[in-house]
């Protein structure tokens, strides 16, 4: 067989990077660059064939359609890297375009580039004219922009990233230099086309390297979608084979009725068996190949409906444990939940993995800092490029450390479960049983799904803290007299009420609020598509609402917490102007979109740095310059600091609404809200001050409000002690 006739092969198999990487994420505009520039090679190369095999039409004609696609490439292969590499330059793929409709002319319209093509012994020869130099000269600019690009960004990555564009790089360089050598210098110097069709070859280069890339290193994640290419190949074999079997039976026993009438009966059955037969493959590959095919959506919907049903840690930690397990088709896993007091990690769930072996990852807390730290899973096959890209030291002592452990438990994948950025235990993941690494969606629906489990699980082990403490407070108050157990029967009453609206308050509102912004996002984050322009509006105010049902939640849990005394301390020594500085900038939009001001009045000196907790004494300071902005019609917010009497003494004033003597005496009670309060911000329920109050308290500090009267302003002092 000619060997031109593999010149086909090539352009299929560009055409199956092309679609593969495409169905993956149809919406991705990476996507989408590079299955043009596979789609543009492929019919590239079939122009190639037709040029040097002219079944239909000349070889002149073949000759310049293969030009027309080089042209093509050129400008898509530029759109493709400043997509890819994220280039900010607008102006070169713009020129590159328009000087591209020009030799498209020069192609079509002259005999500058293309003379004649006539016929020697070895096939058809192109005679170029003095266009295709200048031709050569586009090329390499081209060339040398996507290059330099490309380089810049290596230089600028880390770790995976780093790996994936030097695959890219290689590939595309390699291909890039042969194909200029064959199509450019070669006819530049001996004047004819002899040698065109071999740099067709030079494209397994660029997509053998780039899908080398993305089956190893995740880039553009498409190894799930070429095991579902699979399924969908062997489905569609089948019925193209049954189809074959129902013609040669309706040729034998049916040879009377006509081909018109029994060709669409065949086609109807071929329709209506694909999506069983396709079912049947996808449970056989997932049965006996261990290939994991499911929908993120679906996943996470079924997870949801069952976090709501449990409030037993068990059985919660049983349903995270099936569903990932069956999920990932995974060899093991264990959940593990950390002490609130310690830290020390319980294992919760444990399927396949040693009791000593899942305890022995957090045994010295650098996993813990580690994942606390980058907020995201860690991957055991990533963690040899985090070592490389880490400098000299303690730090790659341990990850080294990490690493060996991982691998001699046969961990692959450690996920935190996190609640305000603070980790409540985590989940450690085996290999799945089909041998292939993570891919980028399930990363993704493993961070969705753990976000979602924190909350369950924490919502969970308070329900279980609480329950378990009635029942303590019971026992303790049998042993009590008369008169207390009379007085206790009154307290278990309020204890009931108070375990079941903290129980309500966090596992039947919080969980699924989490999940509407969760949803909500997506929308208009257009992942689910392009929603229609009167729907914009209506998703922002659910969105807002949403926000502030959380907050409420939220509320209403720190309230729990401080009465209860389970509210922990965290004392560092800060600066107090940074914390300031930083709730200021952020309540900066709210009162510019009341058109007032908020100013924050630098002192002359310095302050001296105090003990405090970060994040209580910013959400006091946030709590009351929000309250501030809120009931502040005209004018603005002040807020200041200075050392008053041996204390720390922060003032916020505003020109607000004021306060009556009888509001200033109610105002740091939980769910008191001031007239002014009722009128001018409907949605609060009085807990920010409150809570505001508490925080301070806990710091031996205090908090007060001064006012002249309605409509006279009100200055808040925040006084905390200097240690």
């Amino acid at each position: 067989m000619d060997i031109k006739y593999t010149i086909l092969l090539i352009a299929l198999l560009n055409f199956i990077i092309g679609f593969f990487v495409l169905s993956k994420n149809r919406k991705s505009t990476v996507n989408l660059s590079f299955a043009l520039v596979s789609f543009d090679l492929g019919f590239w190369a079939v122009s190639m064939f037709f040029y040097v095999k002219p079944l239909v039409f000349d070889s002149e004609t073949w000759i310049k359609i293969v030009y027309l696609f080089v042209i093509g490439l050129a400008v898509i292969w530029t759109y493709f890297f400043k997509i890819f590499l994220e280039v900010k330059d607008k102006i070169f793929p713009i020129s590159i375009t328009l000087v591209a409709f020009f030799f498209i002319y020069v192609l079509i319209n002259t005999d500058y580039w293309v003379k004649e093509v006539i016929t020697k012994p070895w096939g058809p020869e192109t005679i170029l004219g003095p266009a295709y130099g200048l031709f050569g000269i586009y090329i390499l600019i081209t060339f040398g922009w996507v290059v330099y690009y490309l380089v810049k960004k290596i230089l600028q990555s880390r770790g995976i990233q780093k790996i994936q564009l030097l695959y890219v790089f290689a590939g595309g360089f390699i291909y890039s230099i042969l194909a200029t050598i064959f199509d450019v210098v070669l006819p530049l110097i001996t004047g004819n086309s002899r040698f065109f069709w071999i740099s067709t070859y030079f494209s397994l280069f660029f997509i053998g390297a780039t899908g080398y890339a993305i089956i190893k290193y995740r880039l553009m994640d498409i190894r799930f979608v070429l095991g579902r290419g699979a399924v969908y190949a062997l489905s569609l074999i089948t019925i193209i084979a049954l189809a074959f079997l129902l013609m040669f039976l309706g040729n034998q026993f049916l040879n009377t009725v006509p081909f018109n009438i029994v060709g669409p009966l065949i086609l109807i059955i071929g329709i209506l068996l694909f999506q069983p037969i396709f079912r049947f493959f996808e449970k056989l590959a997932s049965k006996y190949f261990y290939y994991t095919f499911y929908s993120y959506q679906t996943v996470l919907t079924d997870l949801g409906k069952g976090l709501t049903r449990f409030l037993d840690l068990g059985q919660l930690s049983s349903l995270i444990v099936s569903t990932l397990m069956n999920t990932m088709k995974l060899d093991r896993t264990v959940v593990l939940l950390r002490e609130p007091g310690d830290g020390e990690y319980i294992i919760q769930k444990n399927i396949g993995f040693k009791e000593e072996n899942g305890i022995s990852l957090v045994k010295d807390n650098f996993l813990t800092i580690w994942l606390e730290r980058a907020q995201m899973p860690l991957v055991y096959e990533e963690l040899s490029l985090i070592i490389r890209d880490t400098g000299k030291g303690e730090m790659k002592i341990r990850l080294e450390n990490l690493k060996e452990n991982m691998k001699r438990i046969e961990a692959a994948l450690c996920l935190p479960l996190l609640l305000e950025n603070k980790i409540i235990g985590m989940i450690v993941l085996g290999n799945k049983l089909s041998g292939e690494p993570y891919s980028q969606q399930d990363i993704e629906l493993l961070t969705t799904l753990s976000n979602q489990a924190s909350i369950a699980l924490q919502n969970a082990k308070s329900y279980s803290e609480i329950k378990n403490f009635s029942i303590r407070l019971e026992r303790e108050v049998e042993k009590a007299t008369k008169e207390l157990r009379e007085a206790y029967e009154e307290l278990k009453k309020l204890d009931k009420a108070k375990s079941e609206f903290i129980s309500i308050a966090s596992h039947q509102l919080r969980t699924p609020l989490t999940a509407i912004k969760g949803y909500i996002s997506m929308m208009r984050e257009k992942i689910y598509g392009i929603p229609p322009e009167q729907m914009e509006k209506p998703l922002k105010n659910i969105y807002a609402s949403n926000e502030r049902l959380i907050k409420l939640v939220n509320d209403l849990l720190s309230v729990s917490r401080i009465e209860a005394g389970r509210m922990e301390m965290k004392l560092e020594k800060l600066s107090l102007e940074e914390i300031i500085i930083s709730a200021v900038e952020e309540l900066k939009n709210a009162a510019k979109e009341k058109n007032i001001y908020l100013k924050w009045e630098k002192p002359e000196k310095p302050l001296p740095k105090i003990s405090v907790d970060k994040e209580k004494i910013r959400q006091v300071i946030m709590n009351v310059i929000d309250n501030a902005i809120r009931y502040t019609e005209h004018g603005g917010v002040t807020v200041k600091a200075k050392i008053q009497d041996t204390k720390y003494q922060i003032q916020i004033s505003d020109t607000g609404a004021g306060l009556t003597k009888y509001e200033l005496s109610k105002m740091f009670e939980s769910f008191s809200r001031g007239a002014a309060g009722t009128r001018l911000y409907t949605e609060g329920v009085g807990l920010g001050l409150y809570i505001a109050k508490r925080f301070v308290e806990m710091h031996k500090g205090k908090i007060w409000a001064e006012s002249k009267g309605k409509d006279k302003g009100s200055t808040f002092y925040i006084e905390l002690p200097i240690k």
